[in-house]
Formats: C-alpha cells, sequence, structure tokens
C-alpha cells in the first residue's frame, strides 16, 4: 500500500498541476482573444485530436497493461516497447498524410490553414507521446516532474505571445509547443529500452488484433468527446464553440482529481487479476468506488452552484452565456469518475476490450444522434445536453459488462449522505451572495472554503464517515513514505 500512496501523490501533484495552470492560462487568454478566437482554436484542437486518436491505435491503453506484465523482465519489455513505438511511428505518418489532404479539400479548413498546419507538428510527434509506458512502469514521479517543467515553459511563452485577439495563432502554437516538448522529453528519457533488434513482425502481429479492439473504443470515444464540437463551429461558428468550450474546460478541469486514483490502481489492478487476487481486487474497487463519491458528488453540486461566478472568473464577463451550458454539463464529472473506476479498473485489466468497444460506439450513437438533433435548435446548449446523456449512455455500458466480472458493489448509505452533505452548498452560497452581491472571487473563494468545512463537518462529525476521517490522516503520511 506504500507503493500506491506514493503512486497516487505524485499523480496527485500531476493532477494539480493541470488543474491549477489551465485555471492560469484558460482566463488569461479567453480575455485577450474572446469568444471568436477561443472557439477557434479550440475546434482547430479539437479537429487534430481525431488524427491524433486515430494515430494512436490504442497503444496508450494496451500499453499500461501489457507493460504492467513484462515490467519485470527487461528483454520482453524492450521488445514490447519498441514494437508498440515502431508500429504508433507508423500509423502516425499515415494519419499525417491524410490529415493535410483533409485539410486541403475542406474549404473551411483551408481558409485557417496556417492553424492546420501548427497543429500538424504535434500530430506528427504524436507517437512520441509514451505516458503509457512510464505508467505501466509506475513511474509517476517522472511524469509529474516533466509535465510540471513543461507547463511552467508554456505559461511563460503564453503571457510572451499572445497579448491582442489577433494572437490566436500563437496561442494554438503554445499549446502545440508543450505538448511536443513533453513527447521529446519522453521518447528521449526511454531511448535506453529501445532495441530494433528485438523487433519482428509476428510480435506486431500478435498485438494487432486487440489493439483493434482498444482502437474502435478509442476511436468511438474521440468521435463522441470531440464530434459535438466539430459541428458546432460547422453549424453555429466560432462563437458558440468558445462559449461550449469555456463551459466545458471549467467542469472538465476537476476530472483528473477523480480519475488520477484509477490511473495509479490499473498496474495494480491488472497484476492482481492475473495472479486471481480478487480479494485485493475487491478492496481495491471498494476504495476506489468510495473514492469517487466523496469527491464527485460535492464537486458537481459545488460546480452547479458556483457556476455564474466561475465563468465571469474563469473565462470573463463576454461568456456569461455559457453559465447554463456549464451547469447542465456538471454531472458529467462524476460520470466520468465511475466510467474510470468500471472501465479502466475492471475492464480494461482484464482484456475485456470488445466490452469496452461496444459500450462507447454505443454511446457514439446517442451521441452523433443527439447532436445532430439538438444542435440546429439549441446551439451550444445542445451540444452540452447531447454530451451528458453519451457520457451516461457509455457510463451503464461500462457497469453493465464490469458487473459480468465481477459483482459491482454500491454503498448507497455513502452516495445518500454525501448527497445531502453536498446540498447543504446551496444555502450556503445563497447567503454569501446576499452579503457579498457583485463580489464574485469572494464568493467564489469563500464559497470554496465554506462549502468545503461544511461538508467535512457533516461527514465526519454527523454521519462518522471513517473513510474520510482515513484518508484525511494519511495525508501527512504520504509525504513520510516519499
Amino acid at each position: 500500500m506504500g507503493t500506491i500512496r506514493k503512486n497516487f501523490f505524485y499523480n496527485l501533484i500531476l493532477t494539480i498541476s493541470n488543474i491549477v495552470f489551465p485555471a492560469i492560462t484558460f482566463p488569461y487568454a479567453s480575455r485577450i482573444l474572446g469568444p471568436e478566437g477561443i472557439g477557434k482554436v479550440q475546434f482547430v484542437n479539437s479537429f487534430v485530436q481525431y488524427f491524433i486518436f486515430l494515430a494512436a491505435l490504442g497503444i496508450p491503453v494496451y500499453g499500461i497493461r501489457e507493460v504492467a506484465k513484462v515490467k519485470d523482465d527487461p528483454i520482453k519489455l524492450k521488445a514490447l516497447f519498441t514494437t508498440l513505438l515502431i508500429l504508433n511511428f507508423s500509423t502516425a505518418i499515415i494519419i499525417s498524410i491524410i490529415y493535410c489532404i483533409a485539410v486541403l479539400l475542406v474549404p473551411m479548413l483551408f481558409a485557417d490553414r496556417e492553424f492546420y498546419a501548427v497543429a500538424i507538428l504535434m500530430l506528427s510527434l504524436s507517437f512520441c507521446n509514451i505516458d503509457w509506458f512510464f505508467s505501466g512502469l509506475e513511474r509517476f514521479k517522472f511524469i509529474a516532474a516533466r509535465s510540471l517543467f513543461a507547463k511552467v515553459i508554456f505559461l511563460i511563452l503564453l503571457f510572451f505571445l499572445v497579448k491582442g485577439k489577433s494572437d490566436a495563432i500563437y496561442y494554438l502554437l503554445v499549446t502545440v509547443g508543450g505538448a511536443i516538448l513533453n513527447n521529446l522529453w519522453n521518447i528521449y528519457s526511454a531511448r535506453s529500452y529501445i532495441d530494433f533488434k528485438l523487433y519482428n513482425w509476428s510480435d506486431t502481429k500478435k498485438h494487432l488484433k486487440p489493439l483493434l479492439y482498444i482502437f474502435s473504443t478509442v476511436v468511438a470515444a474521440s468521435i463522441y468527446a470531440s464530434l459535438d464540437t466539430i459541428i458546432l463551429g460547422f453549424l453555429k461558428g466560432f462563437k458558440a464553440v468558445g462559449y461550449y468550450a469555456s463551459a466545458s474546460r471549467i467542469n472538465k478541469i476537476t476530472i483528473p482529481f477523480l480519475t488520477s486514483l484509477s490511473t495509479v490502481l490499473m498496474p495494480q489492478i491488472a497484476h492482481a487479476f492475473k495472479n486471481k487476487e480478487l480479494d485485493k481486487v475487491r478492496f481495491l474497487l471498494d476504495k476506489s468506488f468510495d473514492f469517487v463519491i466523496i469527491l464527485g458528488i460535492p464537486m458537481t453540486i459545488g460546480l452547479i452552484v458556483l457556476a455564474p461566478e466561475l465563468v465571469v472568473l474563469f473565462s470573463g464577463p463576454e461568456f456569461s452565456p455559457a453559465v447554463s451550458a456549464m451547469q447542465i454539463m456538471a454531472p458529467v464529472v462524476l460520470i466520468i469518475g465511475l466510467s474510470t473506476v468500471w472501465a479502466v479498473q475492471i475492464l480494461t485489466p482484464t482484456a475485456r476490450d470488445k466490452e469496452n468497444s461496444i459500450a462507447v460506439i454505443c454511446g457514439l450513437i446517442v451521441s452523433v444522434a443527439l447532436n445532430f438533433i439538438l444542435i440546429p435548435r439549441f446551439s451550444y446548449l445542445g451540444a452540452t445536453i447531447a454530451n451528458l446523456f453519451a457520457e451516461l449512455f457509455v457510463m451503464c455500458g461500462f457497469a453493465f459488462f464490469a458487473s459480468k466480472v465481477i459483482k459491482l458493489r454500491f454503498n448507497l448509505r455513502l452516495i445518500i449522505q454525501t448527497l445531502l452533505c453536498s446540498l447543504l452548498f446551496i444555502p450556503v452560497l445563497k447567503i454569501l451572495r446576499f452579503y457579498l452581491k457583485n463580489q464574485n472571487i469572494k464568493v467564489c473563494i469563500l464559497g470554496m472554503c465554506c462549502c468545503s468545512l461544511v461538508y467535512f463537518f457533516f461527514q465526519v462529525f454527523i454521519f462518522k464517515n471513517e473513510y474520510l476521517k482515513e484518508q484525511t490522516k494519511r495525508i501527512a503520511q504520504n509525504f513520510y513514505f516519499l
């Protein structure tokens, strides 16, 4: 358990950095560029992400599982890493060519060709994004340190280059540059594991079948994750994308908190499943579910009640129409947290790649249908509703298939008491708004502090939440085990 705590601590540092840095950069960029500029960059980024997902071929998910299996055998580890890296490099080159053809043939894309020329740098070097390799080796300290360094460079360049509404391309360039720096550092750090002498085609063929199942899942997931942005951009323009991006960014900035534990536990659970240590699997799954509930429900309620202040503070007054979208989208935080538990901790470690694919493809169908029905009439609000229902549908699919592997247990008592504690945020915010009219910063800061204290007090002293007590005591211990 000491290793888990250390890995979780480093992953938590990474998670916090993924929250703090966007909380600094996005408000700055959105105020400088406005809804139109932010919308254009978000559209280009969403477009290129489709191709990056295609080029990845499912390796980021498959790789963690396979590396965890062979990490104690240096020869097998080098052979696996070299094979997957060569495969990823090949697909990145092919997909980059397809990307260029798409930009040249579609007039709307060709009109902003300089943006797409910048974005292709991220696509062509996407094969160097080997976080899956270091995660499988449980080198979370390295991942956290590297990511922090790249984010600091990104932050400095952002303030230096983005100074006016015409600087949208520099915002994209800085974003792409941060990803490239991460990737090049990755591949340099893993150079000792590359051995081309160990590569052979038969190993590649062995990996292709499971990769294709995961690939179909990842592609479907990427489509329904970004399809709303693409359709919105084509049908309603970049300003609507800007409002939607603001609501989505603020909500989803909290998601890494809920998924960080799953990333840490996946190699442990994969190893436990392999050795048929079902008691250990059950223990880890129960703790993970409780973790998501205890954090996910108050996060969801908090995002809903603080939406008016968060949108103005995070994006600026120009983005105030995004408040309703943010409130509608808030439950996605909890939904994705639960989806990660059942997909990443049960289906992926047990090689249920086909079931993963079915759940995500069904979600894709729901997303496509709802986006085309709702966006023409409700614009960015329609995209928000479609996103919510697609994520909910996928979560139900993951839960269904996961229950076929191991019986799922739902701590209903914990769910109810957590919901009751979180609903107390509503009167707390009403009181603060009454006394602090039009003081968004004070309402946000005091609101978060007061709601956290109220939540903690009722959970620990009224409902006697032992899990929360235990985790609170271990916060200090985590530093001891470093």
